[in-house]
């Protein structure tokens, strides 16, 4: 590696501080190439994109940044779906940005009022004006030659009455957040459901919901029980004739109040600013008590607990071990939130079940299906005029493409992750991925500011890349793990098509933000790392 610089930028203390260099050439998509440079490329506009950008620009205010979207709005997740009662499974308290309160009193948000709060923040901060709408990349590769990423990227601009206008657009960049989520939003996880072809009703899968569907009157089969059938059943319970959540295995739940009397407590005496930095370390200490030193320590006791929550919520005689008593442990898969017991006050409506057997099959009236659980009794048959498929989504890493370096493709699921956010061998471009089975925003945060920690080492160094790096002694004895341990079916699948994990730092994948910040404050950023000097000069700390 030798430190080239391409024209139009210039090295500051490390790191190179772009010029914004900018050109055309012919033998684009619609004739032309253009070019840009910058020294970080954010990919994504979602909560992990927008808090990316405000932590780099705090870190670096003189670097040169965009946020490339593929879509034309911001928001992610929350702008993308629309299936009925989409709302987060996390207080806003700690799913929002630390940095900008959540000006709501409730905890558990519809995804309208999390769009529009994630607008406002990028509003307030003058974030918008760094966005890139309609910026697809293509691919992306490393070369240490120019100590440069190359994106090729599809542009598209909307136009009324006729297709999108595609150009072609190549971007130089020193460095790149990834932070397109963790599923693909352009496919759905193939639905496993014997003879559904046969359906004669409608078939909607969450992921796709069409805004013109209706539930009015209909029978309705929710296939699934995890966060998203949890959140649907209550939402349409109301306009459907008969609901039925159809599980093959129960899930835990959980009922939450909707309003948090302490946090709104502290905001009328406090103010919002200092009562929202206070509840969000309380709701984070909540969390990791709950989950990891109750749920996860004393796995028994939390399912006595939660079974006796439920219990709470149910009529006496329903049949409670057979619904709702999972074969796993609490937070091997994550916890289903029920905002003031939506889901169960939905239960104890005549018109809507929950049934737990496996289909046999679909015919044209609806679902077939095997004997389920001894002693209960489960129909033969479901009827139904509508099936929402809620059965998980197709996870990938990294928008599903294999970074190259070199000319070489580094495969995603041969790597492992450095610190929860760097593969290993590629150099200047990190994952940003939150919590899985907790809340998301606290990991990511905790992640993009391990990232910028390696940058900030860089430019004190001098150095021109920093590079996650295993030996080969040390790759032939370490474990592979996956990077989601979650025992969900369709994250199980995914195991594949993602990174692996160790069983020592730096290559542990933290789960909670009080192992994460502790290592993020004492594990430094030289283990496991290989900074690049200038003039093939190389600095590696172990």
């Amino acid at each position: 590696m030798n430190g080239t610089h391409t024209p139009g930028t210039a090295a500051v203390n490390g790191l190179h501080r772009s010029n914004g260099t900018n050109g055309t050439s012919t033998n684009g998509i619609n004739g032309t190439t253009t070019y840009e440079d910058f020294d970080v490329v954010i990919i994504g506009a979602g909560i992990s994109g927008i808090n990316s950008a405000y932590r780099l620009r705090e870190a670096f205010p003189d670097l040169k940044f965009a946020i490339l979207e593929r879509r034309n709005v911001i928001g992610g997740t929350w702008s993308f779906w629309k299936y009925p009662g989409i709302r987060s499974d996390s207080s806003l308290s700690v799913f929002g940005f630390s940095w900008h309160s959540w000006p709501h009193d409730i905890d558990f948000a519809p995804a309208h009022l999390i769009t529009e709060y994630i607008e406002d923040a990028v509003k307030t901060q003058g974030l918008d004006k760094h966005i890139r709408f309609g910026y697809d990349v293509k691919s992306s590769s490393w070369s240490s030659d120019e100590q440069k990423w190359t994106l090729e990227v599809e542009a598209h601009q909307q136009k009324e009455g006729s297709d999108d206008d595609v150009r072609h657009v190549r971007i130089k960049t020193g460095w790149i957040f990834m932070c397109s989520g963790y599923y693909d939003y352009s496919r759905a996880r193939e639905v496993d459901i014997p003879g559904l072809e046969n359906f004669k009703g409608e078939v909607v899968h969450p992921q796709f919901w069409p805004e013109d569907t209706d539930c009015t009157g209909k029978r309705v089969v929710i296939v699934g029980s995890g966060a998203t059938a949890i959140t649907i059943m209550p939402d349409i319970v109301d306009k459907a004739a008969e609901v039925t959540m159809l599980q093959r295995s129960p899930s835990y739940v959980l009922a939450l109040p909707k309003k948090d009397r302490i946090r709104n407590f502290l905001r009328r005496i406090l103010g919002i600013r200092l009562a929202s930095q206070i509840d969000f370390w309380r709701r984070c200490l909540l969390e990791v008590f709950f989950a990891q030193a109750f749920l996860l320590r004393f796995p028994q006791a939390g399912r006595k607990y939660l079974a006796m929550e439920a219990k709470k919520n149910l009529p006496s005689d329903y049949p409670l071990d057979v619904h709702f008593n999972p074969r796993y442990d609490p937070f091997e898969q994550r916890l289903c939130m029920s905002p003031d017991g939506d889901f169960w006050k939905a239960l104890n409506r005549p018109n809507c079940q929950v049934v737990t057997a496996t289909i046999d099959t679909c015919d044209e009236k609806g679902i077939v299906l095997k004997n389920g659980p001894k002693g209960v009794h489960t129909p033969e048959r479901l009827d139904a005029d509508m099936i929402i498929t809620a059965t998980g989504l197709y996870v990938q890493m990294l928008d599903g493409k294999s970074p190259v370096v070199d000319g070489k493709v580094k495969p995603t699921n041969e790597s492992y992750i450095w610190r929860s956010c760097m593969l290993d061998g590629v150099p200047n471009a990190c994952s940003i991925q939150g919590y899985v089975a907790g809340s998301w925003t606290p990991g990511a945060d905790i992640r993009i500011k391990t990232a910028l920690a390696v940058m900030k080492h860089q430019r004190k160094i001098g150095a021109t890349s920093a590079t996650p790096y295993m030996s080969p002694e040390e790759r032939r004895s370490m474990p592979k793990r996956p990077v989601i341990p979650n025992s969900s079916t369709y994250l199980k699948e995914a195991r594949s098509r993602l990174p692996l994990v160790g069983n020592k730092d730096p290559w542990q994948y933290g789960s909670n933000v009080a192992a994460d910040m502790w290592r993020y404050y004492t594990g430094g950023v030289t283990k496991g790392m290989k900074y690049a000097m200038p003039g093939n000069k190389k600095e590696h700390d172990d």
